[in-house]
């Protein structure tokens, strides 16, 4: 009888959860020397350091996703490819909802893929834009007790490091890096509604963006991405609502500056670049006239006025280009441009009647309900015909509609612009439906308890308490909120001072 030999058990050895990031993209033993591990060091390989947290396991979500590694010329760790992951398969298509968007479905997937600033960067976005939409989208500052939020913390401080241990390079593509890095921790602070801190990463990508346009002009460097640069004058623009008043670099200035030269618009990119233009100037001054009291306008209305009736007739002649444009047969019109053509629509008509009524002191008379009701009918129309809910997007169109309509003087009207931004919390670069609708309904019940009406608001009582929670944490983060221009046109203080206390079971009409 011939023995057989005794079968050979392999010994494992347990590897540390707590590993440097090495060692674990590796997968061996690390022995977690401070500073830098010894299994790198004895080897000649660079430490990578160790992370702050690890996310917690979720082995379904590494499957839904395919594995990028192979993809990228350095060692990641599982938790850096389910964040990579999420970033391209989620927040990418999502900022990309409305509109094609090369900068989101071009550059930065190919940056982020061969540049670890870069890559970190979309870390903390994929990292922070999945917690976002796991709590409604209102986040309200960071939570180091959150494993997402260290996360996040470790792949900013990463990217961080690797720009600042570049800055003396010649590279001639350091300045689009450090754009996108830029524009990525501005959108991460804005889901996390670190508001300041979006407006300071703004400003550094603004200045790097002037100094870039001014040294072309003195020696011969690379263009930055048109993308990259149209997406920062969005947000400086935009900001004048959440920030100084007023944008930072783009003055939005006269309505003659690189204005599109046509009577007739030919195709989506027309008018995108023709909104474009006309919200650089409609924006700003709708700004800087809810920051105006009753005696400002008094003392300024001939020029504010005149200034108006300008800003309006361009949004006349666009809407009727808009809707020209429309009328044609749609066979040549995809289903994603005809959704690009109705945003373009929504975005005149709001931007019209916000226009019109901002210099109005005072409550609105009843007589402009009818615009608001058709301006609320035709968002429920858009919404209706395209059902995709993206949850950030860059596209300023939704809530700030929205946001007209609340100041509707019906009531019932205004709370039906409310539900709809609380059946969809998600963000619009700069604006957040929860705040809007936590502005709105603030609004509304101080304008209900001084007109010593019974009624209470339409609005579950635990969604209420959420939002009142939401909006004072913003408040006390963002010391300055109560003179950003929608606050100030509510008329209302931080809310920390009161509570919800009643859910109502019907609204009166006027």
């Amino acid at each position: 009888m011939v023995m057989q030999p005794p079968k050979r058990h392999r010994k494992f050895a347990k590897r540390s959860s707590t590993g440097c990031r090495t060692c674990r993209a590796r997968h061996i033993k690390c022995d977690e020397a401070p500073g830098a591990c010894n299994k790198c060091t004895s080897t000649g390989r660079k430490c990578d350091g160790y992370d702050l947290a690890r996310l917690p396991v979720a082995r379904l979500a590494l499957a839904l996703y395919p594995d990028i590694a192979p993809r990228l010329a350095w060692l990641t760790t599982t938790d850096e490819k389910r964040c990579f992951s999420y970033f391209m398969h989620s927040s990418i298509p999502s900022l990309s909802m409305f509109f094609d968007q090369p900068l989101w479905e071009k550059v930065a997937m190919q940056m982020s893929h061969v540049d670890r600033a870069v890559y970190h960067a979309a870390n903390m976005l994929g990292a922070l834009h999945e917690d976002s939409e796991q709590n409604q989208m209102r986040l309200s500052g960071e939570d180091l007790s959150h494993p997402r939020h260290r996360f996040a913390l470790d792949q900013a401080s990463r990217a961080y490091e690797i720009l600042h241990r570049r800055q003396a390079s010649n590279d001639p593509q350091l300045r689009e890096v450090m754009l996108l890095c830029c524009l990525l921790f501005v959108l991460s602070d804005l889901l996390m509604g670190r508001y300041d801190n979006a407006l300071q990463h703004l400003r550094g990508g603004l200045r790097i963006l002037q100094e870039t346009q001014q040294q072309r002009q003195q020696r011969c460097i690379p263009e930055l991405d048109d993308g990259l640069i149209y997406m920062f004058q969005r947000l400086d623009t935009e900001f004048s609502h959440f920030g100084p008043g007023e944008p930072f670099l783009f003055s939005g200035g006269g309505l003659e500056e690189d204005w599109p030269e046509t009577d007739e618009l030919h195709t989506l990119d027309d008018v995108r670049m023709s909104v474009r233009c006309a919200l650089n100037v409609g924006i700003p001054f709708l700004a800087k006239a809810w920051l105006l009291t009753g005696t400002d306008i008094a003392a300024d209305y001939v020029d504010l006025h005149r200034k108006q009736e300008r800003i309006l007739s361009v949004y006349y002649k666009l809407q009727a280009q808009i809707q020209t444009l429309c009328d044609k047969p749609h066979s040549r019109f995809g289903y994603k441009e005809q959704r690009g053509l109705g945003l373009s629509k929504l975005q005149c008509l709001g931007q019209i009647l916000a226009i019109k009524t901002c210099l109005i002191d005072g409550p609105l008379p009843s007589s402009w309900i009818p615009e608001f009701a058709a301006l609320l009918s035709a968002l429920r129309g858009f919404l209706a015909e395209f059902s995709e809910r993206p949850t950030i997007t860059m596209d300023y169109g939704i809530i700030p509609c929205l946001y007209v309509v609340t100041r509707c003087p019906h009531y019932l009207i205004r709370l039906q612009a409310i539900e709809i931004l609380l059946s969809w919390p998600h963000c619009e670069a700069v604006v957040n439906s929860n705040m809007v609708a936590s502005i709105a309904l603030e609004t509304l019940r101080k304008e209900m308890q001084a007109s010593d009406r019974l009624e209470v608001l339409g609005v579950d009582d635990e969604a209420a308490k959420a939002l009142n929670s939401y909006l004072s944490k913003i408040f006390e983060s963002t010391p300055h909120a109560v003179n950003w221009p929608t606050v100030h046109a509510s008329k209302i203080l931080p809310p920390s001072t009161h509570t919800w206390t009643n859910s109502i079971q019907d609204v009166a009409t006027q």
